[in-house]
């Protein structure tokens, strides 16, 4: 155990815990590995171990989001109701998520969105596990006689792609001061008829 008392897994936390609190407070781009480890107690050395460079931290607390997104979207897939009232609930619980990260957190948010473009690996996991979530959804509203019989990855892919605007981390970010719960309601519906 390192002088700190805490273990491996506990710096690492610890670190990730300690950069969002600077990317919050300095911004995105003031970050540096070596006031992370001081903070922390221990050498920038030390902290090497664990991440290989600042891009690395930055990815981990990008990704100690993502799992906690992930997870509440799990939530909503998994509710009681019709499928088709948890698909709606699950696109606006997906859409509020990203929007509210973007206005309490626009530095985060950036780490997250450079992330994204670059199509990191555990940006590319969070996109299969939402397209997961909502393939199941959509095979429970085909189930449920919902939707009409089609492939299931199929309509995903085409909800996805249709209601990119309310998740996709650039557009979402460009309309932060709009109120377009409404909007992604009356796509659903309008997509939800189509689908029948």
């Amino acid at each position: 155990m390192p002088r700190t008392g805490l273990s491996a897994e506990e710096i690492k936390e610890r670190s990730i815990e300690i950069a969002e609190a600077k990317i919050r407070q300095l911004g995105f781009d003031r970050v540096r590995l070596v006031d992370i480890a001081r903070e922390l107690g221990v050498s920038h050395v030390a902290l090497y171990k664990h991440f290989p460079d600042k891009a690395a931290l930055l990815d981990a607390v990008s990704e100690k989001w993502l799992a906690a997104f992930d997870a509440e979207l799990e939530g909503v897939a998994r509710g009681n109701g019709p499928a088709g009232d948890r698909i709606v609930a699950w696109f606006l619980a997906y859409h509020r998520l990203k929007l509210e990260k973007v206005r309490r957190d626009p530095e985060l948010y950036r780490a997250f969105d450079l992330a994204a473009q670059a199509m990191k690996p555990f940006v590319v996991r969070h996109l299969e596990a939402t397209g997961g979530q909502l393939q199941g959804l959509v095979s429970d509203a085909m189930r449920e006689g919902f939707f009409r019989q089609a492939n299931p990855t199929d309509v995903t892919s085409l909800l996805l792609e249709l209601t990119v605007s309310f998740h996709h981390p650039k557009l979402v970010a460009e309309r932060l001061n709009e109120d377009r719960e409404d909007r992604l309601q009356v796509v659903l519906v309008t997509l939800f008829r189509a689908l029948r």
